[in-house]
């Protein structure tokens, strides 16, 4: 069996052996597909914090059971006792252990994860696509901390999540301004923004949002997102900031003057995350748009340094594909 590991920044490594036969309670999956992310670029250029070296990357993860039957992993593994499992709050629960994280992840070819951590796939949607769910169920999480409704939505930030983000949330019949600095990335997903009837622009003038969610790590997002709500508007800190400047006191108070609501949002559940497989095949034609291209195993270095630049939107990795082999969608 093939597996690709992180062994130090930036440096990637095959790795061949003997496949690990699966514990009481799970299932050997065969890979597929795995999508990277931003995540994995930062992971692989900088490590993350809750990282561990050597490390099989990938959380994004569609394959087969030995059956055949196409599915997703929840890429989480939570203690199920704790007062937040039993509240359907896995993703926070103290004990979590994340694929590609604390725990090797999907960019192999078998997998052994808890059958309760698989979600089916509906006859009909591909992998690729599929593939897709973890993600846009981190972003149902964070419209779920908004309570978003049939209102006026701002996303700061145009990447593959902002993206999503606008999807989930035109699904739920909101009206989306996404607003990116970088106007190539704007025009690089004219069409899926055309598809969606979801506005854009490079900077923000209104100030009346009902919610704004920063999908974009920029510090200066907090404060953007604040004066662009009304008041009594929700913000939610969906990115985690970079840097480390501090956030005037007077912007802080505005949540007070304004009764502003701040939370936030990190991860999703398993419930989330089948809800993000049926927007995805309601909508697969327009989500397949942030695809652009799949890549081998071997190539997979060359596409995170790409990633990392903000030059590409979704890559996926076929774990079927030959080397040199890579397809633009």
């Amino acid at each position: 069996m093939r597996s690709l590991k992180l062994v130090s920044q930036k440096t990637l490594v095959m790795d061949e052996h003997e496949a690990i036969e699966p514990q009481p309670g799970q299932e050997t999956i065969s890979v597929v597909y795995c999508a990277l992310c931003r995540t994995d670029a930062k992971m692989w250029a900088h490590g993350h914090r809750d990282l561990r070296l050597p490390r099989v990357l990938g959380h994004e993860i569609f394959g087969l059971t030995k059956s055949g039957a196409p599915v997703l992993v929840w890429p989480g593994e939570a203690c199920g006792r704790c007062s937040l499992c039993h509240r359907g709050q896995e993703n926070l629960c103290p004990e979590m252990k994340i694929l590609g994280f604390n725990k090797d992840g999907g960019l192999a070819e078998q997998i052994n994860v808890s059958q309760s951590a698989l979600i089916p796939v509906p006859e009909g949607l591909p992998g690729r696509i599929a593939c897709l769910a973890e993600p846009l169920a981190c972003c149902l999480n964070a419209l779920g901390q908004t309570e978003l409704r049939s209102e006026r939505l701002l996303i700061l930030g145009a990447g593959p999540v902002g993206l999503l983000m606008g999807l989930a949330a035109r699904a739920r019949g909101a009206s989306v301004l996404i607003v990116e600095k970088n106007a190539e990335r704007l025009q690089h997903s004219e069409e899926l923004r055309r598809r969606l009837s979801i506005a854009a622009n490079t900077g923000v003038s209104d100030t009346d949002f009902d919610v704004c969610i920063n999908a974009a790590s920029a510090h200066e997002t907090l404060a953007q997102g604040l004066d662009s709500l009304r008041s009594g508007g929700r913000f939610c800190l969906f990115s985690g900031l970079s840097g480390s400047d501090s956030i005037p006191v007077g912007k802080l108070n505005e949540i007070h003057y304004r009764q502003l609501h701040l939370s936030g949002a990190y991860g999703c559940t398993r419930k989330q995350m089948a809800q993000a497989v049926a927007v995805l095949n309601e909508y697969k034609a327009e989500a397949e748009l942030l695809l652009e291209v799949e890549i081998s195993l071997e190539e997979v270095g060359v596409w995170l340094e790409r990633i990392a630049a903000g030059r590409v939107l979704k890559v996926v990795v076929d774990l079927t594909r030959p080397i040199g082999s890579a397809k633009h969608l």
